[in-house]
């Protein structure tokens, strides 16, 4: 169980962090972006990975707000959890499928996943 809540959160965090919004959005990190990641094209968690590789190397303001997004996520996921195994326990997880799952079934997930997945957000921007 452990081991797919680390699967999952990861596949969580790479997933928001290899949007083009967030290459665009994350003041933060826009520099290391430019700097490290020009190169790479967005999508399919390409900056998330580049990011990933050049995580020793990246400004300390960068290093905090992905420390701070990935800790948003892993208070998402945890909140989530029994939506995702109501919704999504047959979802194979890797490639953004739990979220996918999670963004079709809005509509019903509980009140504390839908908040924090909110904060997520709001911490990414």
């Amino acid at each position: 169980m452990k081991r797919l809540l680390a699967l999952s959160l990861t596949c969580l965090v790479m997933l928001v962090m290899a949007s083009g919004a967030f290459a665009q959005e994350a003041k933060p990190c826009a520099e290391d972006i430019a700097k490290f990641c020009d190169n790479v094209s967005p999508g399919e968690g390409r900056i998330a990975i580049c990011l990933k590789q050049k995580e020793a190397q990246l400004s300390p303001v960068c290093k905090q707000h992905l420390a701070q997004v990935k800790e948003a996520l892993k208070e998402a996921h945890q909140a989530c959890e029994d939506d995702i195994a109501m919704f999504c326990g047959g979802v194979k997880p890797g490639g953004g499928r739990v979220v996918e799952c999670l963004k079709a079934n809005k509509d019903h997930l509980s009140r504390k996943c839908k908040i924090k997945l909110y904060e997520a957000k709001k911490e990414m921007k």
